[in-house]
């Protein structure tokens, strides 16, 4: 299954993705327009995840701050996504700042959830 079957590592993820974070631009390149960036944040699902089976906010390609379902993550121009076993990124568009998180050793679940 192609989409579960993501390969690199935390820094990896980090430099892509932090294209989001930095307005679309990574390395004084435009990846990105604005336009499509906000697409991110336009919601399209704010429902209970029928795989997951916990709510979840979510727009273009990437979920959105839902208080409950991921309290690390505060309300705000944020958008995240994690992997199974605990991997974990995350694009905060204000202080323009993407966190990532893989472990060496996965473990069960996909999200900590605050039920």
């Amino acid at each position: 299954m192609g989409a579960l079957n993501g390969h690199g590592n935390a820094r990896s993820l980090a430099r892509i993705l932090s294209t989001i974070a930095l307005g679309g631009e990574s390395k004084g390149v435009r990846l990105l327009n604005s336009a499509s960036i906000d697409m991110i944040f336009d919601e399209q699902n704010n429902d209970v995840d029928l795989v997951l089976g916990v709510p979840f906010r979510r727009g273009i390609g990437y979920a959105l701050p839902r208080l409950g379902t991921v309290p690390g993550i505060p309300d705000g121009r944020i958008c995240f996504w994690g992997g199974w076993g605990g991997s974990m990124t995350e694009m905060d568009l204000v202080r323009r700042m993407t966190f990532t998180y893989m472990m060496n050793k996965m473990g069960p679940g996909i999200i900590v959830y605050d039920s």
